[in-house]
């Protein structure tokens, strides 16, 4: 017997098969298709890993700040990893010593990519410490519809000189927002996982967090992942489609006005997506690890964005199935810790929606956004934005998707080189809502990403058929009424304290379930949209057990 191959003896048969993780379907097959002599790439979930649901219960009960949160979830997490993981890196590191496994440990959901052969792989499966065993899919940035760019020599006078907003920023009423709210995302700190930024770019140049916040200096890698090595320490883009999409989050003078949040600041990443299939999940996992703490501080929150922009997802023509779970943990993750994550339906028309964007174990999870056509009276849904339902519920029975819909036809915004140029796609309408976030943020820094879900929802404007449908969600966004909503919200000590006793409790939820289904002159009324419902239900359940003093 060769050498490797008696080291591969031992090592199966040093594992524990009680409480063996389990393998995934689809890992099975690929296994069975590369042969016994080929590395497949997987990712290991540990048994041990942070009840996240829980501890987001745990952290609205103790009203805890924004960054107190972000601390808390992040410290949780990095020493359920620390626990949990020794004893499995010590067996991959003596099975990479003797060349059958490359593996790399991540803290953000406990797993561990692991590449190697299949007889490997079902021995780590086979740990009383593994839980689950997931195909390391490769993951596809959502090309836009195709459109003709618009060089910077052919912007109109128009443009030029007067700065006008975009169709689809006048559509939301962002401008509103700017003019009379005073809310323009100042202060607020933005993202995207993308094919990068480029940060010459005169709509966003002045917007990069490593050049605007001197609190970057020297330190270029705070504010920029570049999972190319082409430039790491300046932003650039390797495929044109992450220039569009931050344009239209956050770009504004002195180039042209694009952005919804125009003064927020930004910062970006660029995975390997040279091809039309790239990098992996766990190249994905690595960004938004770097993202939810980009100076590696659990003490600083400052470097932390406020949202992430998503135009990429899974389609089952990768392999990849419907309602696969690998990708919820670590996206659940980022937004218990305080970062919202918006995803693109998809492309793909009545074939359904991408995964993640498929998921709907609650209603706030993920919040996937469709297209609409801006310039065209009535708002048209785009004939590619992914149509719903969804089967990716707790119980397997249909849910509606998308979540939202906003501008994602023929958007005019930032173009590598300086230029603007028109898109067409979901993964034009998703920076919209991006923005409005930022935007929300600004108006109330401590909102809850349920609560700020909850509110753009609410104040969407209805189209299609009555109430929430499977082409537009709840509707159209709308930024003005969002954000006000949200400061009403943010100015009141307490919400959900309908009897006045200081505390949302047991009572105010009696008030509000007797009130349910009110339509006038109600009680239980705390959105203010002049009935009682799911809205302010989700708002009493956000602030449940809190003490309003």
């Amino acid at each position: 017997m060769s050498r490797s191959m008696a080291a591969l003896a031992s090592a199966l048969a040093a594992v524990c098969v009680a409480h063996a993780g389990t393998l995934d379907g689809d890992l099975e097959r690929t296994m069975r298709e590369a042969g016994e002599n080929e590395a497949v790439s997987t990712l290991v979930f540990l048994a041990d890993r942070v009840d996240l649901g829980a501890l987001k219960t745990e952290l609205r009960a103790a009203r805890v700040s924004l960054a107190e949160r972000h601390r808390r979830v992040l410290t949780e997490l990095q020493q359920r990893s620390a626990i949990a993981q020794p004893a499995l890196l010590a067996h991959l590191a003596q099975l990479k010593q003797q060349g059958l496994a490359e593996y790399e440990a991540f803290w953000l959901a406990n797993c561990v990519r692991v590449d190697a052969r299949p007889e490997v792989i079902r021995a780590i499966a086979a740990r009383a410490d593994v839980e689950h065993v997931f195909l390391n899919y490769r993951i596809e940035l959502i090309e836009p519809v195709a459109a003709p760019p618009t060089p910077a020599a052919q912007k109109t006078p128009a443009y030029q000189q007067l700065s006008i907003p975009e169709p689809g920023l006048l559509a939301i009423r962002a401008p509103l927002v700017w003019s009379e709210l005073g809310f323009s995302g100042e202060g607020v700190l933005v993202a995207s996982l993308d094919s990068g930024v480029d940060g010459s770019h005169p709509a966003l140049a002045s917007r990069w967090a490593g050049v605007a916040d001197p609190r970057y200096a020297g330190h270029p890698e705070w504010a920029w992942w570049d999972g190319i090595g082409q430039n790491p320490n300046f932003p650039y883009d390797a495929l044109g489609h992450g220039t569009h999409t931050m344009g239209t989050i956050t770009g504004g003078p002195p180039g042209d006005s694009v952005g919804v949040a125009p003064k927020a600041l930004w910062i970006s990443s660029t995975p390997n997506w040279q091809g039309q299939i790239g990098e992996f999940v766990s190249d994905a996992i690595l960004i938004y690890q770097w993202m939810v703490n980009p100076d590696g501080d659990l003490d600083t929150h400052w470097d932390v964005p406020a949202c992430c922009c998503n135009s990429w997802g899974l389609v089952t023509g990768h392999g990849y199935p419907p309602c696969d779970q690998l990708l919820w943990e670590y996206l659940d993750a980022c937004e218990t810790a305080g970062v919202a994550i918006l995803f693109a339906a998809g492309n793909e028309g009545a074939q359904g929606l991408r995964r993640p964007s498929d998921r709907a174990t609650t209603d706030y999870d993920t919040c996937a956004v469709a297209a609409v056509d801006a310039n065209t009276p009535g708002w048209p849904i785009a004939s590619f934005s992914s149509r719903g339902p969804t089967n990716c519920t707790p119980t397997g029975d249909p849910f509606i998707k998308p979540n939202i819909a906003a501008p994602g036809v023929q958007v005019r915004s930032s173009i590598p080189g300086g230029g603007y140029g028109p898109n067409s796609g979901t993964s034009m309408a998703t920076p919209h809502i991006t923005g409005v976030v930022a935007l929300m943020r600004q108006a109330c820094p401590n909102m809850e990403i349920d609560v700020i879900k909850q509110i753009m929802y609410e104040t969407a404007v209805d189209l299609g058929d009555p109430g929430k449908d499977n082409s537009y969600g709840w509707g159209m966004v709308d930024a003005y009424a969002a954000v006000k909503r949200a400061l009403e919200l943010c100015a009141a000590p307490c919400p959900g304290d309908l009897d006045g006793d200081g505390d949302v409790d047991q009572s105010d939820l009696g008030i509000l379930l007797a009130d349910f289904g009110c339509a006038a002159d109600c009680a239980g009324d705390l959105d203010g949209d002049g009935d009682v419902d799911q809205g302010d239900l989700g708002i009493l359940l956000a602030n449940y057990g809190q003490s309003c003093d």
